[in-house]
């Protein structure tokens, strides 16, 4: 059986389908990356896959667990994404631990999850820093280090390189695909960006 598996999938607004019935199987470990242009429909998939949006119909396994109708904090993903979504008055560290001290996680584990992320995404320096005072490339990696703090078992992406500029893209995903192998993450990520796509992707599912 796969990690995560999505059996005829679908989901309508009215009377627009967006998603068609996808049916997918996602192996542990695996970077998978949806893509296609604007409109088609990769955003919306993630949305359900994170259960951020109800499906229309269909069925979603998570390791072995029926999560189809699961709410979205019961769902053991996390997802970073375009806008980083990051409190903007809160230090990164506070950031980064936010989620942790909503899941009443002892301090002390708290900091070393943190400091253990914050070393491996070069933010070590910037844990006192508010997110107004980073670059745009740091805030990105802000928002990777809240999820990577959580240990999910599943990491969704949504365009999340699209604000920074070409040359800073480039170097970001090369970061992101050396974390997903240090980690040994499985990842879905979202982008239109084709090169983007066969550069990070063990697959590619083109929608």
């Amino acid at each position: 059986m796969a990690f995560l598996e999505l059996k005829s999938i679908k989901k309508s607004f009215g009377d627009a389908h967006i998603i068609k019935g996808v049916d997918l199987a996602i192996e542990k470990g695996e970077f998978i990356v949806f893509v296609g242009p604007s409109g088609c429909g990769k955003s919306t998939l993630l949305r359900l896959i994170a259960g951020l949006e109800p499906v229309s119909s269909g069925q979603m396994l998570l390791d072995g667990r029926d999560i189809t109708y699961a709410p979205s904090g019961k769902r053991d993903l996390a997802m970073v994404f375009q806008s980083y979504a990051l409190y903007l008055h809160m230090s990164v560290y506070d950031n980064m631990s936010f989620a942790l001290k909503l899941a009443k996680v002892p301090e002390a584990e708290i900091r070393q999850k943190v400091e253990a992320a914050a070393e491996k995404l070069n933010l070590a320096k910037y844990l006192q820093r508010t997110p107004k005072e980073l670059s745009g490339g740091q805030r990105q990696r802000v928002a990777i280090g809240r999820a990577i703090v959580r240990a999910p078992k599943v990491f969704l992406f949504d365009e999340p390189l699209s604000n920074l500029d070409a040359a800073l893209r480039g170097n970001t995903r090369v970061e992101i695909k050396k974390l997903h192998e240090s980690l040994g993450a499985t990842t879905i990520y979202v982008t239109h960006d084709q090169v983007e796509a066969m550069t990070l992707a063990d697959k590619v599912v083109v929608l």
